[in-house]
């Protein structure tokens, strides 16, 4: 594995996938061919912690309520379903907040801020305060302010207000592509509007002139009612394949997000809980559940919603080794 030293707290890496893999086109994406690509990425993913437990299997989310006192919730796969709500998960949400359980949104969306995430929650009929919201973007804001990297920085993906992190000259690429040669690294928020000349005009930069690059969401797809959405991730492992540095991950399952939500639940609920007492809850082995593990927190897979819906659960967990604490269909 080459090195290329930029500063001191990043270094550049190269990563070569198996030669027999193949990364799947767009066109055949499906939940196994995602969790392939996500398998072919752990090398360079947190490491999962077996801790010999036995699995607890449930109907509903609500069923399980008594094991916590806070609850860290994904967003695609457990709220929502692109624009449809999960069906029931108000009502549990609510017997949560009944039983004193702290609760925090906490999702790799990356394009926008926490405040429109909170808007389009609320649109679903869903009530969050904005600080019951963490974002992989959050997590990217924070890490750069306090791991500043050479500047400008140019920003990719942004659909918000302006990305701006304090002394750091922040630079829209979209706006002008043509100063890609010109800033110093990079932060990928998301790629609702990317398509294949913003990926061949950055994997071009990159291989040219290696710099370090950000990406706020790991995450391959994300589940909508009938389809997935294909996510940062999915493009990254195509410049990683083809001789770019690998990124630095701020979302889940690493762990800069997961430090940002532990301070969050302490704030929200004014008391320390105990790590074994808080529950991830998601739909993505490698993302959710493997983040949770890693951390050193209790982890819930919901089903039906989400990544695996329609699949063989069972298969997905002896494939990966990813074994969730708690497993259930919905809420």
């Amino acid at each position: 594995m080459d090195n290329y030293l930029v500063k001191p707290e990043f270094i550049l890496e190269k990563f070569q996938f198996k030669e027999s893999f193949k990364i799947p086109s767009i066109k055949d994406i499906n939940a196994e061919s995602v969790v392939d690509l996500y398998e072919n990425m752990r090398p360079f993913f947190p490491y999962f912690q077996d801790n010999s437990q036995t699995t607890i299997a449930a109907p509903k989310l609500e069923d399980i309520l008594d094991n916590f006192d806070a609850l860290l919730l994904d967003a695609f796969g457990v709220l929502n379903s692109g624009s449809a709500l999960v069906p029931g998960i108000i009502a549990t949400l609510d017997k949560a907040r009944e039983k004193g359980i702290t609760l925090l949104v906490v999702t790799n969306g990356a394009s926008n801020n926490s405040f429109i995430k909170r808007d389009q929650l609320s649109a679903l009929g869903l009530e969050f305060s904005q600080d019951e919201i963490i974002s992989s973007r959050e997590a990217a804001e924070i890490f750069l302010t306090y791991n500043k990297p050479n500047g400008p920085l140019g920003v990719m993906g942004n659909m918000g207000n302006d990305f701006i992190i304090p002394d750091l000259d922040c630079v829209e690429l979209e706006q002008d592509f043509s100063i890609f040669e010109e800033v110093n690294s990079f932060v990928l928020l998301g790629t609702i509007q990317w398509d294949t000349v913003w990926q061949d005009i950055l994997c071009d930069s990159l291989k040219n002139n290696p710099r370090p690059l950000f990406v706020a969401n790991p995450d391959i797809v994300a589940p909508h009612k009938s389809n997935f959405s294909i996510e940062p991730a999915y493009f990254v492992s195509h410049l990683i394949s083809n001789g770019v540095n690998l990124p630095f991950w701020l979302g889940k399952p690493f762990p800069t997000i997961y430090e940002l939500a532990m301070n969050r639940i302490t704030e929200l609920s004014g008391r320390h809980i105990p790590l074994s007492r808080i529950g991830m809850v998601g739909d993505t082995l490698h993302t959710d559940i493997l983040g949770a593990n890693s951390f050193g927190i209790k982890s819930v897979l919901m089903t039906k919603h989400g990544l695996f819906r329609d699949e063989n659960v069972a298969k997905m967990i002896k494939k990966t080794g990813i074994i969730p604490d708690f497993i259930i269909e919905g809420p």
